[in-house]
This record gives C-alpha cells, sequence and structure tokens, in this order.
C-alpha cells in the first residue's frame, strides 16, 4: 500500500476506492466484525428512519470523497511519523486547506437533518447518535452537537463519551470532564484500561515500565502526567484530557461507517487520531502528471497545534522542571493538540522574583506582551498558579482584566511548579511559562529585585503597588528608563547606612574590552554603575525602589546586579538583562 500521511497536521492516505467501509477494530484491539459490533446495531432491530440514516451516510461520503478538492500545500512534506498505512507530517506552516465545496455542506445538513430524525425515531440507536454529533462537529455547529449527544439513550458509556466529545468541542471544559468521568465509570475494566492508557503520547524509553504498573496501579502516573501536560492551569479544568478522551470518542465514531479516505478501519487510523487529531477537512493531492498513482486523500486536522507533552525527565522529577522541559515546536512529536480556545500559542516573556514574609516566600510573576505574540486587543486573563504536583491543592493569582505587563502575586513556603500564564480572548491566542521556583531562606537579608516600568518616587513604595506596573520581563530596549523595585530585611539607618550599588556588565566581553572597562574606558560595556548610601525608611518597612536610564548599547546580554553591603557584610542579586538594542 502505498504511504498516506497527516499534517498538523495533514495526514495523507492512499485513496483506496470502494474499499470496505465496515471492517472496525474495537478500541483499537483485535477486530470484530461488523455484525459483532454492538455500536452498530442490528439491522433486524433498526427502524426505518436508522436504515435510511446509515444508506444516507454511506452516500454522502461516496460524493464527499469523490468531490473532494485538489490541495496545493505540502508538496515539499517529507514523512515525519510513519503510522502503517499513514504517513504523519507537521503541516502547521503550510497554505490552509482548500475550501469544501458547497455542494457537500449543503449534503452534509441534508444527513444532520436525517439523522436527527432517526435519533428521534430511536434514542437508543447508537450508531445515529454518534453520527449526528460527529457532522455536527465536522459542519461547525458544536451546540447542535450537544443537543444531540443530550438526546443519545443507547449504551451508556457511549452516550456518556458523545456527551463529553461534543462539550469538549463547545470549549465546555467542566462539562466536558464531568461527562468523560461518567463514561469511564460506566466501562467495563478492560475498555476503561484502553482509553486510560497513556502510551501513545509518552517516549517509547518509558513505555515498559509504564505497562509494568498495570492500569489499577498508574491512576496516580496519569494524573501527574496529565497535570503537566495541561496547556492552560487558568483553565478550570484539564482540557488535554478532554482532548484525549474526545479522540478516543471521535475514532469510535470514525469507526463505525465510511469515512472519506475509504479505509478499512485499522490500528493505524486509531493511533494518527489519538496522537494527533481527527481531520476537520479532507482534500486530495497527486503526484504530478507523470504518477500514475490515484490522488492521495489528505486529512487536515486543527492548525495550529503543539506538543504539550513535558520531557521524560520533568515527568519523573516535576519539582526540578525548567522551562526547556516543554518544547511545544519538538520534531517528531509523540502528540499535537490545538486547543479551540487558542489559535495562537507562545512562549511568554517573563520575570520571576521573590520576596520574604515571615516564612513565606512571595513570588512575583511578571509578563510583558510583545508584538511578536499576536495577542490582540484587551481583555486579557492572566494567572499564577503554583502547584507542588503532590496531591495539594495549587494556589493561584488571576487577573481577569489584565494590562499588557505586569506581576501577579503568590506566597509559597517549598518548591513550587510554577506556571505564569495570559490569554487573549479576543485574539483567541494564549502564551505561558512553566518552572520551578525555590522559597527563599528564613536568613534571607536582601530579596529578588523586580523590573519596573519606572521606578516608584513615593517615600513608602510596597510590592502590591508596584507589581501593577512591572515591566514583565527581563528584555528591554536600550537607551530607555526603567525601575527596580527590591527589600531589604536589615536595619538601616542615618548613622548606620547601607551602601547599596547598582551595575550592568555586558556578558561575552574579551579581556582587553573588561579591560578597558574597568578603567572607564569603555561605558557600552558596563553601562550602568550607580553607588549610593540607604539610609532606611522612615517606617521601617523593606521596600525601595529606583529609576535608572540605560543607556543605547549594543544589543546584548548585560549582567545587571544589586548590592548591598555593610558591617562587613555583602548580599548581593543578580539577573541576565537581554538588551535588544538603541531605539
Amino acid at each position: 500500500m502505498s504511504a498516506a500521511a497527516s499534517a498538523t497536521l495533514s495526514a495523507t492516505l492512499s485513496a483506496q476506492s470502494g474499499a470496505p467501509p465496515d471492517s472496525a477494530r474495537a478500541e483499537g484491539s483485535a477486530g470484530t466484525s461488523s455484525a459483532a459490533d454492538p455500536l452498530r446495531g442490528s439491522s433486524t432491530t433498526l427502524s426505518a428512519l436508522g436504515s435510511q440514516a446509515r444508506q444516507q451516510q454511506d452516500a454522502f461520503e461516496r460524493n464527499h470523497r469523490l468531490g473532494l478538492r485538489f490541495y496545493n500545500g505540502g508538496a515539499d512534506a517529507t514523512c515525519e511519523v510513519p503510522l502503517g498505512r499513514i504517513c504523519y507530517w507537521n503541516n502547521n506552516g503550510d497554505v490552509p486547506p482548500p475550501a469544501e465545496r458547497s455542494d457537500a455542506r449543503i449534503e452534509r445538513e441534508q444527513l444532520l437533518e436525517m439523522l436527527a430524525r432517526a435519533q428521534a425515531a430511536d434514542p437508543k440507536d447508537d450508531w445515529v447518535s454518534g453520527m449526528r454529533v460527529r457532522y455536527a462537529i465536522e459542519g461547525g455547529t458544536p451546540d447542535v452537537a450537544v443537543t444531540a449527544a443530550r438526546a443519545c439513550g443507547g449504551t451508556a458509556w457511549w452516550c456518556s463519551a458523545l456527551q463529553g466529545l461534543a462539550l469538549h468541542s463547545a470549549n465546555r471544559h467542566t462539562e466536558a470532564t464531568a461527562a468523560f468521568a461518567r463514561s469511564l465509570g460506566q466501562m467495563d475494566a478492560t475498555q476503561r484500561c484502553t482509553w486510560t492508557d497513556l502510551t501513545m503520547w509518552l517516549d517509547p524509553a518509558t513505555h515498559a515500565a509504564y505497562k509494568a504498573e498495570g492500569c489499577a496501579n498508574r491512576e496516580a502516573r496519569n494524573a501527574r502526567i496529565l497535570r503537566l501536560a495541561q496547556p492552560l492551569w487558568m483553565l478550570p479544568a484539564n482540557d488535554i484530557t478532554n482532548e484525549l478522551y474526545a479522540r478516543r470518542t471521535m475514532s469510535r465514531v470514525h469507526s463505525l461507517a465510511r469515512i472519506p479516505y475509504d479505509l478499512q478501519w485499522g490500528d493505524d487510523l486509531l493511533e494518527s487520531q489519538v496522537r494527533y487529531g481527527w481531520p476537520m477537512s479532507w482534500s486530495v493531492q497527486n503526484g504530478g502528471v507523470a504518477d500514475p498513482r490515484p490522488p492521495s486523500v489528505i486529512g487536515h486536522e486543527p492548525t495550529p497545534s503543539y506538543d504539550f507533552m513535558p520531557t521524560v525527565d520533568a515527568i519523573e522529577q516535576p519539582l526540578t522542571a525548567t522551562a526547556e522541559d516543554w518544547d511545544p515546536k519538538r520534531k517528531k512529536a509523540r502528540m499535537r493538540y490545538a486547543p479551540r480556545y487558542a489559535t495562537g500559542f507562545g512562549a511568554l516573556p517573563n520575570q520571576f522574583a521573590r520576596f520574604l514574609r515571615g516564612d513565606t516566600t512571595l513570588l512575583a510573576g511578571g509578563y510583558r506582551l510583545v508584538r511578536d505574540l499576536e495577542m490582540g486587543r484587551a481583555p486579557y486573563h492572566a494567572a499564577l498558579t503554583l502547584d507542588a504536583m503532590d496531591g495539594r491543592a495549587p494556589t493561584q493569582a488571576r487577573r481577569d482584566s489584565a494590562q499588557a505587563n505586569g506581576a501577579l502575586l503568590v506566597p509559597f513556603t517549598s518548591p513550587m511548579l510554577a506556571s505564569l500564564e495570559v490569554m487573549a480572548p479576543t485574539g483567541k491566542r494564549a502564551a505561558r511559562v512553566r518552572t520551578t521556583v525555590e522559597p527563599l531562606p528564613r536568613t534571607t537579608r536582601l530579596s529578588d529585585y523586580l523590573l519596573l516600568q519606572r521606578g516608584d518616587p513615593s517615600v513608602t513604595p510596597s510590592l502590591e503597588q508596584n507589581a501593577l506596573q512591572a515591566y514583565g520581563s527581563r528584555e528591554i530596549e536600550g537607551g530607555t528608563q526603567i525601575g527596580l523595585y527590591w527589600e531589604v530585611y536589615r536595619p538601616a539607618s542615618p548613622g548606620a547606612p547601607l551602601e547599596v550599588s547598582i551595575r550592568a556588565t555586558r556578558l561575552g566581553a574579551s579581556f582587553m574590552q573588561r579591560l578597558s572597562s574597568s578603567i572607564g574606558l569603555s561605558k557600552a560595556l558596563t553601562p550602568v554603575s550607580i553607588r549610593f548610601n540607604d539610609n532606611g525608611r522612615p517606617d521601617g518597612a523593606a521596600g525601595r525602589s529606583l529609576s535608572i536610564n540605560f543607556p543605547s548599547v549594543p544589543a546584548g546580554d548585560y549582567q545587571l546586579t544589586l548590592m548591598v553591603s555593610g558591617a562587613g557584610v555583602v548580599d548581593s542579586t543578580t539577573n541576565v538583562i537581554r538588551v535588544r538594542g538603541a531605539r
């Protein structure tokens, strides 16, 4: 059989006109005949409308297949992941698929009308309920899919799964989670074990150990993996868990009847859909005038899609994870997912700073929405979530009318995984950073510093005030003014002042450049050098703030160090600041 493919997502499958559409595999395991599949129903008990709906569905897919438009993209695509008869490649950057023919849309609407009548005549017809949900989602009417799923009166686990699928497609995450939980609870143990198996999404190096745990013992591991893979912790439910079960459900629907590929259902189609999602549109492509093979059918899943799975190290030791443990553009990804609530997903420019509050550390998570993120206009939803990944409830600060930059504050007392996220409902974009944070020691004398848009000129600056005007990242423009906020947890007074120095030094400079800088010949290498006495605040509080004029300097990385000394004791905090160059 010639190669076929799925992309992100575009899947190309070699077409087989007239291939038997009714051969199915139950949940991707042993093959079963059409008569043995209870979800298809028995020809002896079908209603007249149920039989007519099956005939109309088969005719629709035959006509749909014959009327597919040619696709001009993907000509240079290579097979990223071979899956049996299917060849998958990531098509995020390719041209969009061709628009569906208007007659296909009309015929789908007619089929949906027939399915609605058939479901009303016999709500226990599992096949009809599944097809009505399927075509409502494919036609872009998720509310109709929800109505169809709720009208299902057949097999209990199947009706619950259809409800989960429809609600997930409508971005109703909490309700979808409840529906899938009901479905899993209504399944027998063998089927539930298959549906909750994450092997297809996991690194092959972990498969043996994962399977050795057995279905009954891997619930906690699954919960940790799917929590780490959840795109946004600000959402009220885990949509990537729902996506897994939605893919299982839609694949089961596809196994029941003809689909545009005209291929017999098999494990390769199941794996393709569980790993990369199901196609929302189809097209055809040939190899050129000299290619004697028939055109291949391409299934187009939603784009852009991303690999949300963390690395093996992050799964095993989540409290040592860094932002690099999540690579949404990973090559040969084990899975990809296109969230319906965000058509783009970016890396969020950020800054984290810690401040002491007795036995507690207060984390400031700063973010900045740069133009490259294409977040669109406000409003924005911002959230900072801390999770110990030990079963305890996470802690979250959320701002639903957030500005394009700022910082959120969350207290913590032990190592945590921090997820700083911004979602733009209007622009349908999202951005995040996820990394581990450690609390400050109780004996800390100097906090981290937080970059500000401008220094706080008041004599009583506070973290809460300055968090609202945080710069939000460690990447600045040259030739601009920025502010700093920090806290000192040791006494200072006019009679016993502390000495404060702030110095920026270019990283990667040569020895001669550093030498010339040290004797004052190269301001480009040491653009900031400030020294002053800290006489303390009249109220004795810890907060300090000032403005810095960062001059126009060559683009690059600069180490910005804040040092506080007194009575023979020196404390310092430092960050690497990236300068984009002069305005």
